[in-house]
């Protein structure tokens, strides 16, 4: 279990500061808000991969119930750093929404933006490989962020592509969605978690 929990999260934290490097230009770029919002959380993904890595790393050390607490504990955690990336673009698509600036459009951002969301499903794909063999909470945390990755990237791709046309912020608006919409899921996951952890 060991091993294969280190090697999904090691594999994930390469996989993420990969996308948020790709998310990050493409954001800096075209001056988009939501894929701004997008490459910080894949940095915040980054994160909860080590958290995973470490967890992995301790539970050779400990017994059946402490290594499930351990896990719960963690999966608790990712959950809210989940949350908070969603406040954080909550926040920031309303400072959009009320002093919007223009985005540059082009097929090669859009490209970009695209093939992330592809690396995001492939993401999902193996780390349900990897769930396979472990069957760990934490790794089911990592499978279902990258899901709701690939619904919000292809989110602000449409954004990307959209605002520059109408000329209307609604690249804040999309921030405003993506984030109530991350925020509600992550909370009740961290509810549930944390029902968990006492009840345990």
């Amino acid at each position: 279990m060991k091993k294969a929990g280190v090697l999904a999260a090691v594999f994930g934290i390469c996989a993420n500061f990969g996308l948020f490097l790709a998310k990050l230009y493409v954001s800096i770029s075209s001056s988009s808000l939501s894929i701004y919002c997008d490459a910080v959380n894949n940095l915040l993904d980054v994160g909860s991969c080590a958290l995973a890595l470490l967890a992995f790393l301790l539970l050779s050390r400990l017994n059946d119930r402490q290594s499930l607490r351990a896990q719960g504990l963690c999966t608790f955690l990712i959950e809210l750093i989940i949350a908070g990336t969603g406040i954080y673009f909550f926040y920031n698509g309303l400072q959009r929404a009320l002093y919007p600036i223009p985005i540059s459009y082009s097929y090669k951002y859009a490209a970009v933006i695209g093939a992330t969301i592809i690396a995001k499903a492939l993401m999902a794909l193996i780390y349900s490989r990897f769930n396979k063999r472990i069957d760990s909470g934490i790794i089911r945390a990592l499978v279902l962020d990258c899901l709701l990755d690939c619904g919000i990237t292809a989110f602000t791709l449409i954004g990307l592509i959209v605002v520059p046309k109408i000329g209307f912020a609604a690249d804040g608006i999309f921030a405003l969605v993506l984030g109530a919409i991350i925020s509600a899921s992550a909370i009740k996951d961290v509810i549930k978690e944390a029902k968990k952890l006492i009840n345990d």
